[in-house]
């Protein structure tokens, strides 16, 4: 190894600040994005079992089934501050995986 190789980057606080700003608006889109989603499947399901909606919308049930208890736990969240308290309180890492598995399913 040589000099080069040993040596860690060093990042200025600026540098992580404004890499840290940028993890937090891309978690608010992931979840701004699973709200929408959530809200859609939850409106359609009102008055139907969750497995007609599963067949109508050609998706898995456990899809729908997490899909409408994930509206029914975050509720309405309109301001990106409210958005960010239930980051912090429900897990970004939840959310990530919600939204890979959305994804996937796209």
């Amino acid at each position: 190894m040589n000099n080069l190789e040993r040596k860690s980057m060093m990042m200025s606080p600026q540098v992580k600040l404004r890499a840290r700003k940028a993890l937090a608006d891309l978690d608010d889109m992931r979840l701004q994005q699973l709200l929408e989603t959530a809200r859609r499947v939850e409106r359609y399901a009102v008055g139907r079992s969750e497995q007609a909606v599963a067949n109508a919308l050609g998706k898995p049930l456990v899809f729908v089934t997490v899909m409408i208890t994930f509206y029914k736990s975050a509720g309405l969240l309109e301001t990106k501050r409210a958005r960010a308290k239930f980051l912090r309180t429900y897990g970004k890492k939840k959310v990530r995986m919600l939204y890979n598995a959305l994804d996937a399913i796209r």
